[in-house]
This record gives structure tokens, sequence and C-alpha cells, in this order.
């Protein structure tokens, strides 16, 4: 057992729950009954309803007094805001954050990237080990920016944004690979190449969302009907 596994029903249960989001196991709207979800994952209803309120937290989950817990729509309008959003306050941290590196800096996003990079080698794959890799990997590179307001938005944004760059799949990708986009950040980044990082980081979340909007497009096409 990786040395990430939830140790506690509580743990199990949050990351069972965004395991079954993030992979579509539970699609976008489904409703979240925690009596049911325990019988099918044998597990104590009352970890579930806290895993409810945690992902309301990050977004995954939309919870509402009349209707209760369910998996969060996707939303083309949420997701541009999102990046939209991203692209104009990630770069700008990222700046800050390369001009004020240190050694410990480098390190940090060395190590996350190393991280990022384990999560995604992993046979088979945690989706929510992936995902929190990814997000603690943008975390660091911006983890030097001077401003603590820009450090905590941009955290913010890049949490929602999870399911949205996950929506995104490779098949909707066009140009370099994330993977490939990642390693030019970390080297950019470890070098003090200002500039660099900055027009990687730009293109990166560009194509995150040109991925997300081809996505949601061909899921939105009229299916072909079966003779």
């Amino acid at each position: 057992m990786p040395d990430h596994a939830p140790t506690t029903r509580s743990d199990w249960a949050h990351h069972r729950l965004k395991a079954a989001i993030l992979t579509g196991e539970l699609p976008p709207g489904s409703k979240l009954v925690a009596d049911d979800l325990a019988q099918r994952w044998a597990v104590s209803p009352t970890p579930l309803r806290e895993a409810f309120h945690r992902l309301g937290g990050s977004g995954l989950v939309e919870l509402t007094s009349q209707r209760g817990a369910r998996v969060a729509p996707f939303s083309l309008e949420e997701a541009a805001d999102l990046y939209q959003l991203r692209l104009l306050l990630e770069p700008t941290a990222l700046r800050a954050s390369v001009e004020h590196g240190d050694d410990g800096h480098r390190s940090q996003v060395l190590a996350a990237h190393a991280r990022l990079e384990a999560a995604l080698r992993a046979q088979p794959i945690d989706p929510v080990e992936a995902a929190e890799a990814h997000l603690a990997f943008h975390t660091a590179l911006l983890a030097r920016c001077p401003s603590a307001w820009m450090r905590r938005m941009a955290a913010l944004l890049a949490e929602h944004s999870q399911r949205y760059q996950l929506l995104g799949a490779q098949r909707y990708r066009r140009g370099s690979d994330p993977q490939d986009e990642h390693a030019m950040l970390r080297d950019a980044v470890v070098r003090g190449q200002v500039d660099r990082a900055v027009r990687g980081l730009t293109r990166h979340l560009e194509g995150t969302l040109r991925a997300v909007r081809a996505t949601m497009d061909a899921e939105a096409a009229p299916k072909p009907r079966r003779k």
C-alpha cells in the first residue's frame, strides 16, 4: 500500500468518494446518498457524510438544504471562468515566485515534480493521488510569490479546476503533452528562466482550457443513431 494511503475511515471515505467522482464512476449531477454508498462500499454512513462536506469545499460536491448532496455538474461557463482567472493570476504570481526563488524553492519544485511523475507512472494510477500531486506541483511553482493573497486565490482556483483538468481528456489535447509541459516548467523555474516559465505556464493553462472545451463540445454533440 502506498505511503499516501488513507489511514482512517474518514480518510478512506474521502479518498474513495473523490476517486469515484474524478473517474466518472459517479457522474456529474448524481445524487449522493450516504446510506446507499455505505452499503455499496461497506463503510459507515458517517464518514461518507463528512466526505460530502470536505469535497464540497473543493467544488466536487454540491450541498443544498433542499436537495441534499450531489456530484457537482460540469459547466463550460464555470470552466472558462476558472481558467481565464488562472490565466490572469498565475503567470504574474509565477513571475514573482521565480524572481524570489532560492535553493529551498528549487528543491520544493523538484520534489513536487518527482511526486507527480511517480503518481502518473503508478500501475494502476490512483486518480486522487494524481490529482493531488498535480495540484501540489502547481502550488510549489508559486510558493515564493510574496503576495499571500495571490497564492491563496491561485490555490483556490487550481483546486476547483481539478475536475475540469481531468475532463480535458488527453485525446483532445493539441500540441505538447502535459507531462512535457510540466517538465519544462520545472526546468525553467529551477534555472531561474522567468520569461520561459511564464510563457510555458500560459500555454499549459490555455491548452487545458481548449481540451475542456473540445471534450464538452464532443459530449454535447448528437450521438449517431444505431441501425
